[in-house]
């Protein structure tokens, strides 16, 4: 992984953290270390997708090793999750469940766009600390499929049949001199 980030970022990662994170003798340098601790229980498809976001990102500086972990842990930025919140009736991304849980829903509807803003960064900021330390992202919900089916109306005989049987249930048989 030192290499990848060390490919992305050429000269700015080796200058600030060196061409290794081991020394010379194969312990790990503080760097090393440090960020071995920071990344410990990340599965090798989280590195992945730290290391790909740092591919596709626009920042030219590398991360710090809570910006890598976030990028790995798939945490998004802040405007992301503002314009997720922004969308009607849409199905929304995990993360932006877990800061919804953390919203007063009728303070943030009913604030000002400054006030909205800074309880949806609270709100933000509290998710975004509960999924570092190991929080799972909620599941999405399920979604029941939809019959598009449009109902085809009965003949007239099935639905003479229908009403004869209602009739039965609710009156009695005729036939039996009820």
């Amino acid at each position: 992984m030192w290499e990848r980030l060390a490919a992305v970022y050429p000269s700015k990662w080796r200058a600030a953290m060196g061409e290794s994170p081991q020394a010379d003798d194969g312990k790990l340098t503080v760097y090393g270390d440090t960020w071995a601790k920071g990344l410990a229980g990340l599965s090798p498809e989280q590195l992945g997708r730290g290391l790909e976001a740092c591919i596709t990102r626009t920042d030219p500086w590398p991360p710090v090793l809570a910006q890598f972990r976030a990028l790995c842990l798939g945490i998004p930025e802040f405007s992301e999750v503002r314009a997720d919140m922004a969308r009607d009736g849409a199905k929304r991304a995990p993360f932006t469940v877990l800061v919804g849980r953390s919203l007063d829903g009728y303070r943030f509807r009913m604030a000002d766009a400054r006030e909205a803003d800074r309880l949806l960064r609270e709100a933000y900021e509290a998710a975004r600390e509960a999924v570092m330390r190991g929080e799972l992202l909620p599941e999405p919900l399920a979604e029941i499929a939809q019959d598009t089916a449009k109902p085809a109306p009965a003949s007239p005989e099935v639905a003479r049949a229908h009403l004869a049987e209602i009739q039965r249930a609710l009156y009695g048989d005729p036939e039996a001199g009820a």
